[in-house]
């Protein structure tokens, strides 16, 4: 630069900076608050172009189809997807959810006529003799019904209402796609574009923050995707197979429950516990409690081979926070952003607390790689050697 173009345009103070810095974040806070409404969809549109860019740029390479015509069939593919599960699968699971929540409503409403009998019941294990009549169970039950049963009305007032707007969510849905698509169909320019952006002297760090950032997104948004749908799938299917009445409904409430370590397939797990409980037919002729606890056992076991197995090897260590950050992070999540938000919560966090690494260090003149702070989650956890693997000799 000569020293003509430096008069030509001079630098900013510091001063200045801070003061346009500030109000550029403070103009964006604005137009969040005020655009929160749509703030929702385009996280969705986001989520969704980031998961069908991969198909696209493998119809352009090995189909030979242009850009266009490969997000065009695509976008056909997805539309006609989701034409059917709207109407097949999408009324019969609305169906389960409501069917549910009437069962569990008649449930909440009788428990305490039900409790009422075991006031002079004595519990008998082994050697020892409880009188129930002690804990007035039906007092406890009262109690809790207290908290419960507001809950179960505003769920059951929220399907209603989801069902009555029908006609806005098409919209929604519409708006989704459109921008999806127009992202999908730039994807290349996006990318190129967020490859391209760096800070003069920075450059190892924007690439090595870039990257860090690229592996935590991709691990949730692919990873924790095949999550969910596996896991709602194998409980939809064991469901069935034992024969617990709303599988659906069950596959759907705990491939969802995965996004949240221990709350999440603990609260399913109580439900569907008594949903086999309370349901009129039992398979095998096993009790109710027989049935209930069979149940339940199998869903335990189904979540730990879950977690065991299949998340190291899909989520790999990227992700890898303690449950109590992501059940805050949920919280938070879910406060701003409703369903999104809690979706979203994880891989947020995890973002944040990269940058705050980064930050924190650069504030004490520490190099931010050493140690690096873009190892978040440590080495990828390794599975058990089975008795019929070979141990490796070494050198191989």
């Amino acid at each position: 630069m000569s020293d003509g173009d430096r008069a030509a345009s001079p630098r900013w103070p510091t001063a200045t900076k801070m003061v346009v810095g500030l109000l550029g974040v403070l103009l964006i806070v604005a137009l969040l608050i005020r655009f929160r409404a749509i703030l929702p969809l385009l996280i969705l549109a986001g989520l969704l172009s980031y998961l069908l860019i991969p198909l696209v740029n493998f119809l352009n390479r090995r189909a030979r189809l242009g850009r266009m015509a490969a997000t065009n069939v695509v976008f056909v593919f997805l539309a006609l997807v989701l034409l059917t599960l709207a109407t097949a699968v999408g009324l019969a699971a609305l169906e389960q959810f409501q069917a549910l929540l009437l069962t569990l409503q008649s449930v909440v409403v009788s428990l305490p006529a039900r409790l009422a009998g075991l006031d002079n019941l004595v519990l008998v294990i082994g050697p020892w003799q409880t009188d129930l009549i002690a804990f007035d169970p039906a007092t406890l039950v009262q109690q809790a019904l207290r908290i419960i049963e507001p809950a179960l009305t505003q769920v059951s007032g929220l399907l209603t209402f989801a069902a009555a707007r029908l006609v806005e969510g098409l919209a929604h849905a519409i708006f989704v796609l459109a921008i999806a698509y127009f992202v999908v169909l730039d994807s290349h320019r996006l990318q190129q574009r967020w490859s391209g952006l760096t800070i003069p002297r920075y450059e190892p760090d924007v690439r090595r923050i870039q990257q860090a950032l690229g592996r935590i997104w991709n691990a949730f948004l692919r990873g924790q995707f095949l999550i969910v749908l596996i896991t709602g799938l194998l409980t939809m299917l064991l469901m069935s197979a034992l024969g617990v009445r709303y599988s659906v409904a069950l596959g759907v409430m705990m491939g969802l429950a995965k996004v949240l370590p221990i709350v999440g397939p603990f609260s399913v797990g109580v439900v569907t516990g008594l949903v086999a409980l309370l349901q009129p037919q039992h398979p095998l002729e096993l009790t109710p409690l027989g049935h209930a606890a069979l149940v339940i056992v199998a869903l335990i076991v189904l979540d730990q081979a879950i977690d065991y197995f299949l998340l190291p090897r899909i989520m790999g260590g990227s992700l890898s926070l303690h449950p109590a950050v992501i059940l805050i992070a949920a919280i938070v999540g879910a406060s701003l952003l409703g369903i999104v938000g809690l979706l979203l919560s994880a891989p947020t966090m995890a973002t944040f607390i990269l940058l705050g690494r980064y930050t924190l260090r650069k504030l004490f003149d520490l190099s931010p790689w050493d140690p690096p702070i873009d190892v978040i989650g440590g080495s990828r956890p390794s599975l058990p050697r089975l008795p019929w693997r070979r141990t490796p000799k070494p050198g191989i």
